[in-house]
């Protein structure tokens, strides 16, 4: 506690005067006072900053769950195995017939193929809709997004030539319905149909593969802080593909001069 000494009177001149005197005992008390005053705030501020902190790391989880749900259902490459499996059964279908002279076209339906690519297109583009409200998680995302989008559009450009050939090679209700007026594709027809399905297919290898390069960019920038550790990135056989990877500075210059050139 404080010493106060009140003095009536000045020694010299008799004045009044206040004459506080504090001992040791309450300065120890006051610093302590202090202490713990600045101990709440810190443990508050540093509360703030745990809730700030668990906040974040909850969104970058929320955000990655998010795009990695919309990927795991949607792939171009199923499309491209029908493709290639509807070519392979033509060449069946037109070998019988040189040996039988019956033709019996491969069970496929045009209208069932078509919905088949535009289901997953749809879901596609939803994907590149859906990274580019979350281009903000990583840097170099708007840049892979532009990439994959630049792969969705050859997708669709590669996609025109098979559609337009099925009505004349498959039985169709609103196309042809006899068997003896579909046309029936000669050696070189076959070979320009399967470079057709062949570019297809690589294409459709390609978005499937920025897909899971996207998702492993989103991951390591979103999840690998918490578990300390990254996604390696794809390493494709042929050095020429490209991979979406903020990894490898020489490959990040391939994927913008891609964008520019495209």
């Amino acid at each position: 506690m404080a010493a106060l000494d009140f003095k009536l009177e000045h020694p010299e001149n008799g004045m009044l005067y206040f004459d506080p005197t504090i001992g040791w005992s309450t300065i120890v008390q006051l610093a302590g006072f202090v202490v713990a005053i600045a101990t709440v705030f810190y443990q508050m501020h540093a509360q703030r900053n745990l809730q700030r902190e668990k906040h974040r790391q909850e969104l970058q989880v929320s955000t990655y769950e998010k795009i990695a749900e919309q990927m795991s259902f949607v792939s171009p490459v199923g499309v491209a195995m029908t493709f290639q499996i509807f070519y392979e059964a033509l060449e069946n279908a037109v070998a019988k017939k040189n040996e039988t002279g019956t033709y019996v076209p491969p069970p496929f339906d045009p209208k069932e193929l078509d919905n088949d690519f535009k289901k997953s297109s749809m879901g596609l583009w939803e994907i590149a809709s859906s990274i580019q409200a979350y281009e903000i998680v990583a840097p170099n995302i708007p840049l892979f997004r532009k990439a994959l989008v630049i792969k969705l559009r050859q997708l669709g450009g590669a996609y025109l030539p098979l559609v337009q050939a099925l009505p004349y090679l498959l039985i169709s209700e609103k196309g042809i319905t006899d068997p003896e007026k579909l046309m029936i594709p000669d050696e070189q027809e076959f070979r320009t149909l399967q470079a057709k399905v062949d570019k297809f297919h690589e294409i459709a290898y390609d978005v499937t593969s920025f897909l899971y390069d996207i998702q492993v960019e989103m991951q390591n920038s979103l999840l690998g802080t918490l578990f300390h550790r990254k996604v390696p990135v794809r390493t494709p056989e042929n050095k020429s593909y490209i991979v979406l990877t903020s990894e490898d500075y020489e490959m990040l210059e391939r994927i913008e001069r891609f964008v520019k050139e495209s």
